[in-house]
């Protein structure tokens, strides 16, 4: 069974297979505050959050961190402030993914070429999950679109699987005609509220006469390019010589990638895998949560001023308010894990006196989750500067001097990518150059780890020979650089898909985890915070007599008055148990219904909906109780249907909060038991459906003692099936959680 654009999409609150979907994006605001404030400050603040800014919120998917100095000098001077923005998001919650392969399968692309792009494809197929959907479009002299956007369930991983196999290179390079045919695909989407849309464009980059894909309009869509190879077949390209300059063919993929919001270039040479390349960007594209990420930043009138082209943020759109003072950047989606750093060159202008700690600058992140919007809370962090006499010019934090030297670099590779063959050796001449300037670098400042990576790029780039290999290994880098995305940029769930490609290479046959089944066994291995690992025995300390005897004493004293304490605290918390008599606050299920399932001849649950509210109980009166952390599983005989989940939330005194789940789940693969089970269940018109998890509780007993604990539920929900789907009413009284 397969689910294409045209049909509704599972939208749900709960997850399709093992993905968690849950509304949540978050605001977060940084403020260097310098302590000392004016008049205009309090009203550049108000501005701030005037409109939606009125209710900020807790928001926890980024961090953001600044690194400046303490001190400036009293002359005017120009201060250096660099600002991180680390996502702290999991792959648990990402959005679902709607890709489009826009493959070349011309006849420049026969032979290995298309082997390795089929090999790749499939590594793609056997990665998505349920709530991603793919569509293929390969072009040669024309572009083909064989079927629409299709959900992944296990019919559509098959049917895509052979679509890849029946590729066959043959005909022109019409990229044109490629990239627009993927671009319609996701432009005509009905469902794409709160999903990623990318475009991953494969071919060797020799573009037939009259194609000219370097101008079409991508508009805010992510495209990622990626090169083959030299060139080993006998095209011609007089005419696209005079048209383009294509002493570099790499040069279209690459044009495509930067006009794109996002995208990047990958050239893959000779001998190299393409799965490993692609691998990294579908690890990056399958775990993104935070999407829309804006940053930005404000100068304090009258202490410190901030220009559009002093605010270095690489390849990405910036846009300057003059009268607010501000300059905002448009980041788009960011990977789990990834880091954004922004320069950002405050001006501070010359004073008479010392100052105490002064504002100098503000900043704020704005970013959207599935579709929703959050907002930061209201206390900032704060950052000192004063003015003095004695603070050096010249110092800076050892972070922000890497940051300084990796856009240097930076800058060498954008002027090398723009040379012509004709300058191979000035290009490696402007390459040595950097070389030496960072070895005085490093060895000035040996504590920078970063030197030691752009150092290995550069000697790889300096050891290539041919033209060709070399300026699009520049491209590539410069285009990582320019985005901060890839290369030394990369995150461990980049590493470990490419440790799975390498294997897929080796072995096509042994398929690698779907995404949703990493993220199963992320969340049911993942711990509670605070919790440890497995308890080791300590080591042996060996004794160690002193002279000091007084010391001992003193601590003898110390330990008693402790224990003393601990005596009376636990006196009075037994004493204001039995005075209020708390009552454990749990989860219930209040009705649970299995409204549709098909179970296929594979062994596989192809479609599976189902609705279950569970009521969050708070039986004391007098206080109120939060949970967090909830994390259910739904599952038949051991493999997880759905996973639910829901934000932090409060229950009023005496009162009830349901949570409503819409279950839509496809393609769920049993084991030998599990179809046994299922055979036998259908027979006997009762489908059981385990429920299991936990959830973190806290509510106050009295004034000053607050409890927090895990409550666990784990019980069984049968539904008559085929049937009315309703649950036994035994079945839905005893499904309820304990606290341990």
């Amino acid at each position: 069974m397969s689910f294409s654009d045209d049909e509704p999409p599972p939208d749900i609150s709960s997850s399709a297979a093992g993905s968690i979907l849950w509304n949540t994006s978050s605001l977060f605001i940084l403020c260097i505050d310098h302590g000392e404030r004016n008049e205009s400050w309090h009203h550049d603040m108000a501005n701030m959050h005037a409109g939606p800014y009125n209710k900020p919120i807790q928001g926890d998917r980024v961090r953001l961190v600044a690194h400046s100095n303490e001190e400036a000098p009293l002359e005017e001077n120009t201060q250096q402030v660099l600002l991180e923005i680390i996502d702290m998001s999991s792959p648990v919650e990402r959005a679902g993914l709607d890709l489009v392969a826009v493959l070349d399968v011309s006849g420049s692309m026969g032979g290995e070429k298309i082997e390795k792009m089929k090999t790749a494809m499939k590594f793609v197929i056997s990665k998505l999950g349920p709530n991603d959907r793919l569509c293929i479009v390969s072009f040669s002299t024309k572009a083909e679109r064989p079927r629409p956007l299709l959900w992944m369930t296990r019919a559509s991983q098959e049917m895509l699987k052979d679509a890849v196999d029946n590729l066959k290179a043959n005909g022109g390079t019409n990229m044109e005609a490629g990239l627009k045919t993927g671009l319609k695909v996701l432009g005509s989407r009905r469902h794409s509220g709160g999903r990623v849309g990318s475009i991953i464009l494969m071919s060797d980059g020799e573009e037939s006469p009259g194609s000219k894909a370097r101008t079409v309009n991508i508009g805010n869509v992510a495209v990622y390019t990626f090169g083959f190879g030299e060139r080993n077949d006998a095209k011609a390209c007089s005419y696209l010589c005079l048209l383009i300059n294509p002493w570099l063919a790499g040069q279209v993929l690459e044009a495509i990638a930067s006009k794109s919001q996002g995208g990047t270039f990958y050239f893959v040479r000779d001998g190299e895998s393409l799965s490993e390349h692609f691998s990294r960007i579908l690890a990056g594209l399958l775990s993104i949560v935070v999407q829309d990420l804006q940053l930005t930043v404000w100068q304090h009138r009258g202490y410190s001023m901030i220009d559009e082209d002093k605010v270095h943020a690489g390849g990405y759109p910036k846009t300057a308010d003059a009268a607010a003072g501000s300059v905002t950047i448009n980041f788009g989606d960011l990977y789990s894990g990834e880091v954004r750093k922004v320069i950002v060159d405050l001006l501070l202008p010359a004073v008479h006196r010392e100052y105490p700690p002064t504002t100098v600058l503000c900043a704020l992140c704005q970013y959207r989750t599935k579709g929703q919007d959050l907002y930061s809370p209201q206390d900032y962090l704060r950052c000192d500067m004063r003015r003095t006499r004695t603070a050096r010019p010249h110092v800076m934090r050892p972070k922000v001097k890497a940051e300084l030297v990796r856009l240097s670099y930076a800058d060498t590779l954008k002027q090398v990518s723009e040379l012509k063959e004709e300058d191979f050796d000035l290009a490696k001449r402007k390459l040595e150059e950097a070389k030496n300037d960072l070895d005085a670098e490093q060895s000035s400042n040996p504590r920078l780890p970063l030197i030691n990576l752009l150092r290995n790029e550069l000697m790889l780039l300096l050891s290539l020979a041919t033209w060709k290999e070399f300026i699009s290994s520049v491209l590539a880098f410069w285009t990582w650089h320019r985005l901060q995305r890839f290369g030394i940029f990369h995150t461990r769930l980049m590493d470990k898909y490419a440790e799975q490609a390498i294997e897929f290479d080796k072995n096509p046959g042994m398929p690698p985890p779907s995404v949703e089944e990493e993220v199963v066994e992320m969340v049911r291995w993942r711990k509670p915070p605070g919790a440890m690992g497995p308890s080791r025995t300590p080591p042996r300390i060996p004794e160690h007599r002193s002279s000091a005897g007084w010391a001992w004493r003193a601590l003898i004293i110390l330990c008693t008055a402790l224990a003393i304490a601990l005596i009376v605290a636990g006196a009075a918390v037994f004493a204001v148990y039995l005075l209020y008599q708390p009552k454990t606050p749990y989860l219930v299920v209040s009705d649970a219904r299995l409204v549709q399932l098909q179970y296929g001849q594979d062994g596989a649950i192809q479609y599976l909906q189902a609705s279950v509210t569970i009521l969050a109980e708070n039986s004391n009166s007098k206080a109120s109780a939060s949970f967090s952390s909830v994390d259910l599983a739904l599952a038949f005989h051991d493999a997880d249907v759905a996973l639910l989940r829901a934000d932090p939330f409060v229950v009023a005194p005496k009162s009830s909060l349901p949570l409503r789940y819409n279950v839509v789940s496809a393609g769920t693969a049993l084991d030998a038991a599990g179809k046994q089970a299922m055979d036998e269940a259908l027979k006997a018109g009762v489908v059981p459906l385990d429920l299991v998890g936990k959830a973190r509780t806290r509510w106050k007993v009295g004034v000053f003692v607050k409890v927090k604990f895990w409550t666990r539920i784990s019980c069984r929900l049968r539904f008559f099936f085929p049937g009315n789907g309703t649950v036994m009413p035994d079945d839905r009284q005893r499904c309820r959680s304990k606290s341990p």
